[in-house]
């Protein structure tokens, strides 16, 4: 970091070049890419149905037994 001299701008700073011969790195070239297999889908669907099932069903077990805590503590309380 320069220190700034009674507020005036020195300028971006020098450029220095790159030294002689320099080259840019080459980039090996890749084959092609493999295929992918042949997917399932009616699996997929089935598989993605049970799990919003099972998301659906423990969601709807926590708000129960969150409903159950706040009952249960107003009934004590």
């Amino acid at each position: 970091m320069s220190s700034v001299s009674g507020g005036a701008y020195d300028g971006p700073p020098a450029n220095v070049p790159p030294p002689k011969g320099w080259r840019v790195e080459s980039v090996a070239v890749t084959g092609e890419p493999r295929r992918m297999p042949k997917q399932d889908h009616a699996a997929i669907d089935a598989a993605e149905q049970r799990a919003k099932l099972v998301t659906h069903w423990t969601a709807l077990t926590a708000v129960v037994l969150m409903f159950a805590v706040v009952i249960i503590g107003m009934v004590r309380g």
